[in-house]
């Protein structure tokens, strides 16, 4: 039998958990190491997902640049519509405003 990290009670050899203080004994990793938790990342944060793309153990090498190349698109295209709408609004913000503002 071995002991928990923590509280160094005796654990099982196949317990997940500590029964007394209730430590993870086996490390996991979170979702947001898959590819649903990538492209949700990618979505909230941008081209910082790439650091939770490359941190992953669960994606090969051939996932792994393929999702960096298609985050980077995304977050290039998402740039550029961006300044695109900056000059619309610019653009109708000249016309609604006298020029004397």
């Amino acid at each position: 039998m071995s002991s928990c990290p923590r509280c160094r009670r005796p654990i099982d050899e196949t317990d997940c958990y500590c029964r007394h203080c209730g430590r993870a004994l086996r490390p996991r990793m979170g979702f947001w190491y898959d590819h649903g938790g990538v492209l949700l990342l990618t979505l909230i944060i941008g081209p910082f997902s790439l650091i939770s793309l490359w941190l992953s153990h669960k994606l090969s090498l051939r996932a792994k640049w393929g999702w960096t190349a298609a985050i980077v698109l995304f977050s290039a295209y998402f740039i550029y519509a961006l300044y695109r709408s900056f000059l619309l609004i610019q653009e109708a913000l000249s016309y609604a405003l006298p020029a004397g503002l």
